[in-house]
């Protein structure tokens, strides 16, 4: 028995009734690193222990004391001072009587699998901190029980409330409805033996308490004991941001393309009508770079505003900056109306021809002459309507042109085909003029007064 007691792994000591130290297996002054077990003996045992330890060492020779059996973990160093946690006992030893009269503890070293827990529990929870901060939850499925875990973000992902009891039937009434026969197909063929056994999908859900439409990317994988699946295991996030900014991105690869198409169009035609009736090359390409810049203009302007819209001002703006040539020449009023995209280009052309037209022959090619510009809202035939007006005065005398040149067409066209409405030039002796009247609904937004 002696022997035995020697070779065990376990540190065995006898207290007396008070829990004092008395004894000590040669086993149990190997593992505390004991070289002198007279220099301990009669010591309070408890008194080993730090910090919570002694106050469990106490209670555990309480109630071995009072009949019953003590057990805690606790930490506590070794004679030679090296750090170790224990796994203890302490029961009585009856006396003649049958009372307790002396008492046993055994103290068994754990510091090896503590380690390996506290390892494990702080790499779990590093894995919930990333997992909460993705944004991803996790869930865990016994096929042969029927019992389904959800993590607290799986319960918010499906809008049901943390407390509310969860089964496969109450996952399967989660998803929208065009999406179940597919996940539950998945499902089951991912917990199939000779199926894929992976399972990777998107479905939408549709909260059972909140009723609200979630888009969710689900990833997970079977688990097998003899031919038979044990668990269906995985994680869910929301992936609503990635569908809309798919969804957005389709959107404006498409109006990307519309807007190629158009721009490319509107150059083709400039530049066919620019070389056919420019009188010389160097003519033609004046005008053709001249009216492209125009058109770059208003795109600089869109792009400002992601191609949704331009402040007429702002178009107008922009347009007339480089015939700017002295303070109150150009005069510009009318409230803050928005454009559509083509709206603004095409203003932008037209406004180019006419202010190009004005400096050559107009009111701009005079010291004195002036342009008013403004627009305004009211009642037109068709309902609530916008007019615009370009107005000429103080240039030379205006005579109406022997033919109508690309200019004309360009401004007539353009406004006509994006505004809606019919586009009145006139070549008044007092100047030229140039008016359009536009539905408010054909615009991207008007004033709140009007």
């Amino acid at each position: 028995m002696r022997s035995l007691l020697a070779a065990s792994g376990d540190c065995i000591k006898v207290l007396d009734f008070d829990g004092n130290l008395i004894f000590m297996t040669e086993g149990g002054q190997r593992i505390m690193e004991v070289t002198d077990f007279g220099a301990i003996m009669g010591c309070p045992w408890p008194d080993f222990w730090q910090d919570q330890g002694n106050i469990d060492a106490k209670a555990a020779v309480k109630a071995a004391q009072d009949g019953g059996t003590g057990h805690f973990q606790g930490f506590a160093t070794t004679m030679a001072g090296t750090p170790k946690w224990w796994d203890v006992t302490v029961t009585a030893i009856p006396g003649p009587d049958g009372k307790p009269h002396q008492l046993l503890s055994v103290s068994r070293d754990i510091t090896a699998s503590r380690a390996v827990d506290v390892a494990l529990h702080a790499s779990e929870k590093q894995l919930r901190l990333a997992l909460d901060a993705a944004g991803t939850g996790t869930w865990d499925f016994d096929p042969r029980t029927g019992v389904l875990q959800w993590d607290r973000r799986c319960y918010e992902l499906f809008g049901l409330a943390f407390d509310k009891p969860i089964s496969f039937d109450v996952f399967l009434q989660g998803l929208h409805p065009d999406d179940r026969d597919i996940t539950e197909k998945a499902c089951l063929d991912a917990m199939k033996l000779d199926g894929p056994q992976a399972y990777d999908i998107e479905y939408r859900t549709i909260g059972l308490d909140d009723g609200i439409e979630r888009w969710c990317s689900a990833k997970g994988r079977a688990e097998f004991e003899n031919g038979e699946v044990s668990r269906f295991i995985g994680t869910i996030r929301d992936v609503g941001k990635l569908k809309r900014a798919e969804t957005q991105q389709q959107l404006l690869t498409r109006e990307l393309e519309h807007r190629m198409k158009n721009t490319m169009a509107m150059v083709g035609a400039i530049a066919s009508q620019t070389f056919r009736t420019a009188a010389t090359k160097e003519d033609a390409r004046t005008i053709f770079d001249a009216r492209l810049a125009a058109l770059n203009q208003a795109h600089d302007i869109l792009t400002q505003s992601n191609w949704t819209s331009a402040s007429m001002p702002t178009v107008i703006d922009g347009a007339l900056t480089p015939h700017r040539t002295g303070e109150g020449r150009i005069r510009v009023s009318g409230p803050e109306v928005e454009l559509t995209a083509k709206q603004a280009m095409s203003l932008s052309l037209a406004l180019h021809e006419l202010a190009t037209n004005a400096a050559k022959y107009g009111a701009l090619s005079v010291p004195d002459g002036t342009i008013d510009i403004d627009w305004a809202c009211h009642t037109g035939s068709d309902g609530p309507a916008l007019g615009f007006a370009w107005r000429e005065s103080g240039g030379p005398v205006v005579a109406p042109p022997t033919r109508r040149g690309f200019g004309s067409r360009l401004i007539e066209g353009t406004l006509s085909a994006d505004f809606g409405s019919s586009v009145k030039i006139e070549f008044l002796p007092e100047g030229l003029t140039c008016r359009f009247e536009t539905r408010l609904t054909d615009l991207a937004s008007v004033p709140d007064e009007r």
